[in-house]
């Protein structure tokens, strides 16, 4: 039996994992008809991918789910190396970023889902589980999209957009027939989530132990009883049983001189090959690939997921721009400019530490490993966290955009402490992945008033927030202070100091957190630039 659906939806998105989620609660802050289908009745209960780095707890920050990320998780600080005599070799302690969430947050994907999906319900969205994508027909601008369910009926709904979320099988990405590049390695990860006593060290801290014998142990706390361990075993994936993994793990520890561990009942085992990955196109016209569907990751860099839902948060806008203010061709063909770049580094950083845990070439692994004893150097230290937090990702820069020493185009905006009148100032909450922010930093002669009127009239009252930003000596003085919701204190020029900025400088925030355009007052062109290429 086949029904026609009849209602209007703009958005289709197939996959109802946290990178799916996601986007569609992004997509419905943004007032954008959206459904999501998945063809499992419910998520994976296992504990999967498991850290969320610190620009991903900024993306959930504006949608309002972070803090309670937070409460559900266990936040590490500090990644501590160990050799194999158990010496410390070094420390990379994120606590050294700026921003709000400084570590890796521990928190397993089945948690990290069930909060996502309540957020969506609370956006009135239902998410169709059990319903599955068969194909797309498309007609124009409109994607026709056939659904069976798990009973076996069919239906029909047609969307403006479809974004495939559906994961590294993707029906998505094969109905578009995207070739999917990559290859499996061959060493076999073993991993476990198992309750562990006697454990010497930090319990709620990282720790990577490096052996000599071409291996790592990695141990990952959970809820301060259970833990992961992680490892690899040149043992093909399919003769590795769970007796062999909690044997493994027993060794590895007596070899390391944890003899008093005491390892208890394992939660969850798994084995199997990484691979690794990547669609050549992550648009095909109105239809879009984000997360695992557009590549997949090894999990030694822990940054899979993390890139998925910062796929999200890059895309949702975009789509929204073009539906409410039709914004041009050329904002949508921009996700894959910058996305794709961001997934390929990720493979080269991937192999690296592929190389430098278990490479199978001895002298190259060493070589790779003797940068270890470098963590104690605070230049290669801030490089390391940088990629961990994933806030060292940088997007094509807008040309003629002024360059200041905290603040450029293309990168992460920094966070400020700004004040309002009725308190501190939230950039991200203001953001929410659903509107521009304009910075406008009193002084310097020029007033960007009319072009900033013309942000208004094209993108609209609630996709734009534009705000001046005054220096005084305190947020409550009594005389000569600004009024209105959109007057902002800085207090003593601190926070424009710290970011390098200039008096008359404007900064335009994008809605996913990313500086879009800086310009001062003798270039206040580049926010014309900025603005025309939204909609070119």
């Amino acid at each position: 039996m086949t029904t026609e659906d009849t209602a209007e939806v703009e958005v289709l998105v197939v996959g109802a994992g946290p990178v799916g989620l996601t986007l569609a609660c992004a997509l419905a802050d943004n007032d954008v008809r959206v459904r999501v289908i998945d063809k499992s009745g419910h998520w994976s209960p296992m504990s999967k991918a498991m850290t969320l780095t610190p620009r991903t707890l900024e993306c959930f920050h504006m949608l309002g789910v972070a803090e309670e990320c937070l409460r559900d998780g266990i936040m590490s600080r500090r990644i501590n190396h160990h050799g194999q005599d158990g010496g410390l070799i070094g420390v990379a302690d994120l606590g050294q970023l700026e921003g709000d969430y400084l570590g890796l947050l521990q928190i397993s994907q089945s948690a990290t889902t069930g909060i996502l999906d309540r957020a969506a319900a609370g956006r009135g969205l239902t998410v169709e589980r059990g319903r599955a994508l068969v194909d797309i027909e498309v007609e124009g601008d409109a994607h026709r999209c056939h659904l069976r369910d798990t009973d076996g009926r069919t239906s029909t709904v047609t969307a403006r957009f479809v974004v495939g979320a559906d994961g590294g099988r993707s029906r998505v990405r094969e109905i578009v027939g995207a070739v999917f590049d990559g290859a499996e390695q061959d060493e076999t990860f073993i991993m476990a989530d198992i309750v562990m006593s006697g454990f010497p060290h930090e319990p709620e801290e990282r720790h990577q132990f490096w052996l000599d014998e071409g291996t790592f142990l990695a141990v990952l706390p959970i809820d301060g009883r259970v833990f992961r361990l992680v490892s690899t075993c040149r043992v093909a994936s399919q003769e590795v049983d769970e007796e062999f993994v909690l044997r493994r793990f027993t060794e590895l520890l007596k070899t390391l001189k944890l003899d008093a561990v005491a390892l208890g009942d394992p939660y969850w085992i798994s084995r199997f090959n990484p691979r690794q990955f990547i669609a050549e196109r992550f648009r095909h016209q109105g239809i879009f690939l984000s997360g695992d569907a557009a590549h997949v990751q090894s999990p030694i860099g822990a940054q899979g997921l993390n890139t998925g839902i910062q796929d999200a948060t890059d895309l949702a806008w975009k789509i929204a721009l073009v539906l409410r203010a039709k914004a041009g061709d050329s904002l949508l063909e921009s996700y894959h400019a910058e996305r794709f770049p961001v997934a390929q580094a990720l493979f080269d950083y991937n192999n690296m530490l592929s190389a430098r845990v278990f490479g199978r070439d001895e002298q190259e692994r060493r070589r790779l490993r003797s940068q270890n004893e470098r963590l104690h150097e605070p230049a290669y230290h801030a490089e390391e966290i940088a990629k961990l937090s994933q806030f060292a990702v940088t997007y094509p820069a807008l040309a003629g955009s002024v360059t200041r020493s905290g603040v450029v185009a293309g990168r992460r905006m920094p966070s400020c402490s700004l004040t309002s009148p009725s308190g501190p100032f939230d950039l991200l909450q203001e953001l929410g992945v659903r509107r521009h922010v304009v910075l406008a930093f009193a002084g310097g002669g020029s007033s960007p008033g009319r072009t900033l009127e013309r942000y208004r009239e094209r993108l609209g009252d609630d996709a734009v927030r534009v705000f001046t930003v005054h220096e005084r000596i305190s947020a409550r003085q009594r005389y000569g202070m600004p009024e209105g919701p959109h007057a902002l204190v800085d207090i003593a020029g601190r926070c424009r100091e710290r970011l390098g900025l200039l008096p008359g400088d404007v900064v335009v925030v994008r809605p996913d957190g990313f500086v879009g355009a800086v310009a001062d007052g003798s270039s206040l062109s580049t926010l014309d630039s900025y603005l025309d290429r939204l909609f070119a």
